[in-house]
């Protein structure tokens, strides 16, 4: 794989400007529509970042978030149909309950990022992708190989492949049997409240097989993930979706 020359990297400017000190005024703002993620927990997550972030930049005002927590039951369902139609309807209908009130949306989920574009293409307010902003992050270390956790659907619709492969950075993701065991406890347990150690075990073997892979880094790439494992728990450098995407809600509220 050809990888990009950094000096030349467009993207890398606009990235940097975004790390400048946050001027937050009460008085001039945007809203933010937020989808909630799969489940409470993860939406909860995304929300104690948001304050965090807040919180350590001592803020003058806190952003506008108007959030919609979507039916856990009804939209992992359809994941696990794997049916992107009644995904993308689902979306349409949940956003247009926010789509007066916000100036741009983003979704605290990776895998429903596989019906990203039809949605941009319907709403006409910018919808951010966490998948973007998560690589820009990435390219801007400049790394050049990660390892990608996530769904079994955010990893068969490869935008997170694909996005990273337009910086030049390669990827790995896990073999076919670990991402049954990894989209199983997802499902099955984690959104039932149950195999706290049992992900934990498994997002670390994850980690192991990536670093044998000469992995640089890895993306937790479903927002429930860091729920379970941060980086106390593992050398290898770890790019929370998360995390990421709140610094960005802030940024893009402010700016």
């Amino acid at each position: 794989m050809t990888y990009i020359s950094f000096p030349s990297f467009e993207r890398r400017p606009l990235l940097a400007s975004r790390r400048k000190p946050i001027q937050a005024s009460p008085l001039s703002y945007r809203t933010a529509g937020v989808i909630g993620g799969l489940g409470q927990l993860s939406t909860g997550l995304f929300y104690d970042a948001v304050t965090q972030i807040c919180t350590s930049q001592r803020l003058a005002a806190n952003p506008r978030l108007i959030i919609n927590s979507v039916n856990t039951w009804e939209v992992t369902n359809i994941l696990e149909q794997k049916d992107l139609e009644a995904l993308y309807f689902f979306l349409k209908k949940e956003i247009k309950l926010l789509a007066e009130q916000i100036d741009f949306l983003v979704m605290v989920c990776n895998s429903v990022h596989a019906v990203l574009q039809p949605l941009r293409e319907y709403f006409g307010f910018p919808i951010l992708s966490i998948c973007e902003e998560v690589c820009k992050e990435i390219a801007l270390i400049q790394h050049r190989k990660v390892g990608i956790l996530g769904t079994k659907t955010t990893l068969s619709s490869e935008f997170y492949q694909k996005e990273l492969q337009s910086y030049g950075i390669d990827y790995e993701v896990l073999p076919e049997q670990e991402l049954e065991l990894l989209d199983h406890c997802i499902f099955q347990e984690v959104l039932h409240g149950q195999g706290n150690d049992n992900m934990k075990m498994l997002l670390l073997e994850g980690i192991n097989y990536f670093k044998a892979q000469a992995c640089e880094a890895v993306v937790l790439a479903c927002t429930e993930l860091p729920l379970f494992i941060s980086q106390e728990d593992t050398a290898m450098p770890l790019f929370s979706s998360t995390e990421i995407l709140a610094k960005v809600v802030v940024e893009e509220c402010f700016r």
